[in-house]
């Protein structure tokens, strides 16, 4: 799978993504937390993507964040239109929350990052154990992870 990535933003990213996220949202749909963690990774591409657009992360001013909730909606709408995912909504709340923190770095969030980045590169280095073959997205919000598989 190698000839299928590339990198973005300094990421790393499989070309089909958004495919496989949705397959996996689609199957998740009854778990409420791994449906709406599918829908923050679609969120952080929108986010990137609305950096890109206008120069800054969305709610990085508290007088815009009302615009910047819309914005950051279409967008992300847009994304999935891309990719041919049709009949499907970003939930509010999520787009309210992802603009509400305004790209703030999380001490706590990145210490936990960082800790599964670290054993992860552990077992890549020493060849033992299995390292993780797809994206772990972490809530902060609820506290729990959800690989999607590829």
């Amino acid at each position: 799978r190698v000839a299928s990535l590339y990198t973005e933003g300094g990421f790393v990213v499989y070309r089909g993504w958004l495919k496989w996220v949705w397959r996996a949202w689609q199957r998740l749909m009854g778990l409420e937390d791994s449906s709406a963690n599918a829908a923050l990774y679609v969120l952080l591409r929108a986010a990137d993507r609305f950096n890109a657009t206008h120069g800054r992360f969305p709610g990085f001013f508290d007088s815009e964040l009302d615009e910047d909730a819309s914005r950051l909606k279409a967008v992300a709408m847009q994304i999935l239109a891309d990719q041919g995912v049709a009949n499907v909504s970003v939930p509010d709340d999520l787009v309210a929350e992802m603009c509400r923190f305004g790209a703030a770095e999380l001490h706590c969030v990145a210490a936990i990052m960082g800790g599964a980045a670290a054993q992860e590169a552990i077992k890549i280095i020493t060849r033992q154990f299995v390292p993780l073959d797809s994206p772990l997205i972490f809530n902060a919000m609820s506290s729990n992870t959800t690989l999607i598989k590829i």
